[in-house]
């Protein structure tokens, strides 16, 4: 009974080292949606009203997918809320257990597989959903009811992020006719490491990333483990590994103990036997194909992954192409083809997949575009750079063309339209004005990729995808019609065009990606034979000019139209996928009809609250961020609902002092401003004496403290830098008592208002870059008591930050001027503005701070200790601190805390200069990404160096968060 109760007091003082990293929102819609509701026997699917008819599909792809997982999953109850977030361009999903919901984001992608956006995003989900369901059984099922639904969040922790996405990957594969487990371009990278390098990567690295070296994502490294041990160990191995992680979380590693006990792996054997096998298959099926290799004409990688997409031709010899890396962010470069040198043209804005279109000295492409204040709800715009005049502009507004094309002429922009309605249209737009020549609504209202213009101009071809899976479709200009030139199937193409009546198409029927013709006469031929795959395609002359896939990523490369393999259409068929050693489940899933599915109104002012999670004891999530130990006994109740417009937290706190403490939070973001709001009742209100040898004041009342603010954040994008402004004001009061020594009394009760107006301006960062290499920021406050200005002056201050890049790449100068300024008063307030490192426990009534860092990556070493630790990076800051001060008030530690000691009432100077060396890390392969290190300062060049230490969890990062390379 004692061990059981340590154990459950040690999993809850853990549990706080994760409360911060599950409580977080994706944002808000619009407050002006009306919202719909579906409820079934398992799901309550909520979308906006004009989502139309998309919403009841939805819940029938939900309940369809639900009766499949049968196959994988033992059946579980389960009723969970689904959000459908119908305003964003984004195409993504994701399940969250603090509180428990399932969010949606279905615009069409247009690098998608040949399996309906819907089905992929109702299958890969409801994975997840089954999976932290078993979760909530055994010791962590007893743990819920003292802790709620976040501590199922907290047991999936042990559980590593390839097995959560691996497992959604399978399920989405072996469930459907497609998936990407069915893909030859999702496992071409590690197909090109396992193959290319003698040795492979450590299993650490897999599962921490890499600043060094180009890691594939979880999802690829995760699909191809869990599903050998499917294939080796039964379809029952990851369910049980999922049942001893919910009975015995405490044993910290029950996963390698269950893939132990019942297949005598770890995941470090499991990593190593997949791919040891994956090297055998693959090594096998190249050794059976004809391979052509073909010379890169990008320059030189010289050890660094570095892509190449969407070549075109620009010129005789030259050629644009978007260029991505892990030291720089993506841009286009122009790459001249006879010395293999390249020039950066353009940096864009967030832009994925990486196309683009050329034509008569301008290129257009498609940018992400967010909304300033609602964060679910972005836009897709056209952007057009005149290479004569190196200007770009922006053609669209609050648009949503997800894919744009020039016509050869330059004349017109065919753009694949998706509505809030999930309408699918070809649109004609006039480059100049940007209004829209004609509309053209997609063949069973299939989701439009890569649209192509023939060389004549008179027709377009585009990728359609249907129920059906993809094809290529071609539409004339004159005659106003749809052709289909490729019939719907499960192979995923890549790219189309015309050319004389003749179709190239990069199609996976091989089992490698490739480029294929089919002529006039409907004879289809293979002219590429690559080894790894091929994306994009542009024809010039009897040339065709491409993207061939290596280990350091894509090259340009080129190759004669006309030698043509004598290797026809889908006779090349591949076994190397291991999702060929299951039977696929039957696709009759026997749902409902359409018309059982009843949409009401969703009325958001009944659904405030969503109490989600508790705890038997208090803990502020705002200071368990920054103290991990900062838990009190008491009570924690924890609200969030389901649209994520109000957060809210009620705690009751006993202290060492035997006093009884309340406390409320609660966090409004339904409208455009935000309104946060605090009081904490109950304890010592706080007495200051000054250092000052007084009695304490009569009849102490309980202390009080009132928060209370309004904020506006709003976030905008112009192409390669994105700004945010966040003006606000505080009302914040606290019944403390502040003797003043001028007038021998107390001062009770404070209230101080205070106006703040942050801005930043940061330019796109890569990988690799520890700031941005270009970035500016300022933070003006200004802060007044309205009620005591005679006793607490007002002060305003200014922060300003600017960063440039250092000498070498990756390396940055950071530059800082702060100012503030206190007015006569008799009492004194903390700075809000930096000293130079070194100095503690000094207030400046007037005070100028100059600083200067440059910060520089030293070593990625890569390194690990077994599983406990991971090092990634070390890092390097010199700095140079400089501050000027008048007034300064020198304050000296004390049994109660903090007190004056004495005073300079005049000008002073206050220098120091140093380094931090800090390094970036991983423990317990946990995927939080952790920084910590020493700072060393010296305040003269004849005194010893003040030394402090140096920490941060990235909490949120969930390793590195980089964009897609």
């Amino acid at each position: 009974m004692r061990f059981q109760k340590i154990i459950i007091l040690s999993c809850i003082l853990f549990s706080t080292q994760f409360l911060s990293a599950q409580y977080y929102d994706t944002g808000q819609d619009p407050s002006s949606i009306k919202w719909l509701q579906i409820k079934t026997g398992r799901f309550r699917v909520i979308y906006p009203e004009t989502y139309g008819n998309e919403g009841i599909l939805f819940a029938k792809s939900l309940d369809e997918a639900y009766t499949k997982m049968k196959a994988i999953f033992p059946e579980k109850k389960i009723r969970i809320p689904v959000i459908i977030h119908s305003y964003s361009t984004k195409s993504n999903g994701y399940v969250a257990w603090a509180p428990r919901r399932m969010e949606l984001y279905p615009a069409p992608e247009q690098n998608s597989i040949p399996l309906e956006t819907k089905r992929q995003l109702a299958i890969h989900e409801l994975t997840h959903v089954l999976q932290l369901v078993s979760l909530n059984q055994g010791f962590s099922g007893l743990m819920s009811v003292f802790l709620g639904e976040q501590f199922t969040g907290i047991s999936a922790v042990f559980l590593p992020l390839w097995y959560f996405e691996g497992n959604a990957v399978f399920a989405e594969s072996a469930l459907t006719e497609s998936g990407r487990g069915r893909t030859p371009s999702f496992q071409q990278q590690f197909k090109a490491i396992t193959i290319e390098n003698d040795k492979k990567y450590k299993y650490d690295k897999i599962v921490n990333d890499s600043y060094k070296t180009y890691i594939p994502d979880h999802y690829q490294s995760g699909y191809q483990m869990v599903t050998y041990a499917l294939a080796k160990n039964g379809m029952q191995v990851w369910n049980k590994t999922l049942d001893y992680t919910a009975r015995k979380p405490y044993l910290l590693n029950p996963v390698n103990i269950s893939l132990s006990k019942n297949a005598g792996l770890t995941k470090k054997k499991l990593y190593n036997e997949t791919f040891d096998t994956l090297r055998t298959i693959w090594n096998k099926e190249l050794s059976e194909k004809q391979i052509i290799t073909y010379k890169p004409g990008n320059p030189p990688k010289q050890g660094e992954f570095r892509n190449y997409y969407n070549p075109v031709y620009a010129g005789k010899d030259s050629i644009i192409a978007i260029k991505t890396s892990m030291e720089d962010p993506s841009s286009f470069v122009l790459i001249n083809a006879l010395d293999r040198t390249e020039k950066r043209i353009h940096t864009p804005g967030q832009m994925y997949p990486y196309t683009l279109s050329y034509a008569r000295g301008l290129i257009v492409w498609v940018e992400n575009k967010p909304d300033p204040r609602w964060e679910n709800r972005n836009f897709s715009v056209i952007k057009i750079l005149d290479l004569k005049t190196g200007k770009t502009r922006q053609l669209s507004n609050k648009s949503r063309y997800m894919a744009a094309a020039l016509s050869p002429d330059g004349s017109v922009i065919a753009a694949v339209e998706n509505t809030i309605k999930n309408l699918n249209s070809l649109v004609l737009i006039d480059p100049g004005s940007g209004e829209v020549i004609r509309s053209a609504g997609s063949p069973q209202n299939g989701s439009l990729q890569r649209p192509q213009w023939e060389p004549e101009g008179k027709k377009l071809t585009v990728i359609s995808l249907t129920e059906e899976g993809e094809g290529i479709l071609s539409y004339s200009i004159e005659d106003n019609k749809w052709e289909i030139l490729i019939e719907y199937g499960r192979d995923d193409l890549q790219a189309s065009l015309l050319r004389n009546d003749s179709l190239f198409f990069i199609s996976s029927a091989s089992g490698t990606d490739n480029v294929y013709l089919k002529s006039p006469g409907n004879k289809t031929l293979c002219l590429t034979r690559s080894k790894y795959g091929i994306k994009d395609i542009f024809l010039k002359d009897n040339t065709m000019l491409f993207n061939n896939y290596s280990v350091s990523g894509y090259d340009v490369c080129l190759a004669g139209i006309y030698d043509v393999s004598d290797v026809s259409y889908h006779d090349t068929a591949s076994s190397s996928f291991l999702i060929n050693r299951f039977d696929m489940v039957s696709d009759d899933a026997g749902t409902k009809d359409l018309s059982d599915y009843k949409p009401e109104p969703y009325r958001k002012y009944t659904h405030l609250f969503r109490f989600h999670s508790w705890m038997p004891f208090y803990a502020d999530i705002e200071e368990v961020k920054d103290d991990p130990a900062s838990v009190r006994p008491g009570l924690t109740l924890l609200s969030q609902n389901q649209l994520s417009t109000l957060t809210t937290a009620i705690g009751y706190e006993y202290t060492e002092d035997k006093e009884h403490l309340l406390h409320s939070r609660l966090t409004w973001k339904a409208w455009y401003p935000v309104f946060e709001s605090r009081i904490d009742y109950g304890g010592d209100p706080g007495i200051y004496t000054g250092g000052e040898s007084v009695s304490n004041p009569e009849n102490i009342k309980r202390g009080i403290r009132s928060f209370n603010s309004v904020n506006l954040p709003l976030r905008f994008n112009s192409g390669r830098f994105s700004q945010y402004i966040k003006p606000s004001v505080t009302c914040d009061y606290r019944n403390k008592y502040i003797y003043v020594i001028e007038e021998g009394t107390y001062d009770y009760g404070q209230a101080y208002l205070s106006g703040r107006l942050f801005i930043s301006n940061y330019y796109r960062s890569s990988v690799r870059d520890i700031y941005p290499k270009w970035a500016q920021t300022i933070d003006l406050n200004y802060y007044f008591s309205p009620f005591n200005s005679d006793i607490y002056a007002p002060a305003a201050s200014i922060k300003t930050s600017f960063y440039i890049p250092g000498l070498l790449p990756n390396n940055s100068i950071k530059v800082r001027f702060e100012k503030e300024k206190q007015g006569e008063s008799a009492h004194t307030m903390n700075n809000r503005i930096s000293f130079p490192r070194g100095y503690k426990n000094i207030i400046s009534k007037d005070l100028d701070f100059l600083s200067v860092d440059y910060v520089f990556p030293l070593a990625y070493p890569d390194f690990n200790i077994a599983s406990l630790f991971y090092l990634k990076r070390i890092r390097c800051s010199l700095f140079g601190d400089y501050a000027s001060g008048t007034d300064n008030y020198y304050l000296k530690e004390t049994n109660t805390g903090l007190t004056f000691d004495y005073r300079h009432n005049y000008n002073e100077i206050f220098r120091s200069f140093g380094l931090e060396l800090l390094a970036d890390f991983h423990l317990l392969r946990l995927p939080f990404m952790i920084s910590g290190g020493v700072q060393t300062a010296w305040t003269d060049i004849d005194k010893n160096p003040v030394f402090g230490i140096l920490f941060n969890i990235q909490l949120f990062g969930m390793a590195i968060n980089r964009e897609k390379l």
